[in-house]
């Protein structure tokens, strides 16, 4: 089993990480979905130093990061956006059939979500710094099991 730590929308702002990094506990990987992309480096290493895989947002312009990424954890594949450049969340899970994905991770509207649309799990770990509409800072663990994905949402 896979354990991976989901961040989005740091924008350089590294108040909630400790607090983040408790209750996520031990985690293999990290993918950051970008807004401050550059920040991966250091939320991977409050989580221990792993691995981390991320994408750039709208506020990463220069940014050497792609902006879409297809990863293979277990045996699913997942595709990580930032989410600026869609309209609605059925436009990211078509996306994401389109590249045979089980999942699709974005961030960009700092407001944490977890539904399924079809086959297709579509999530978005809300932002750890800048969060909307009522919403706690948050971040996302995914614990992936061969072709099984369980989604836990973690508001700080």
């Amino acid at each position: 089993m896979k354990r991976i730590a989901v961040f989005a929308d740091t924008h350089h702002s590294f108040k909630w990480l400790p607090l983040a990094a408790e209750r996520l506990g031990k985690v293999d990987l990290l993918f950051h979905l970008g807004d401050f992309a550059i920040d991966a480096e250091q939320v991977a290493q409050a989580l221990g130093g792993v691995p981390c895989v991320a994408v750039r947002g709208n506020n990463d312009s220069g940014s050497v990061y792609p902006k879409q990424r297809i990863e293979r954890v277990e045996d699913i594949w997942m595709l990580l956006v930032h989410g600026d450049g869609y309209y609605t969340t059925g436009q990211l899970a078509e996306r994401a059939r389109d590249n045979r994905c089980a999942a699709v991770l974005f961030g960009h509207t700092h407001e944490p979500l977890l539904r399924a649309d079809g086959e297709i799990l579509v999530i978005n770990p809300g932002s750890l710094s800048l969060p909307r509409r009522g919403s706690h800072p948050s971040c996302a663990l995914l614990e992936v099991e061969g072709k099984d994905i369980r989604v836990k949402m973690i508001a700080l």
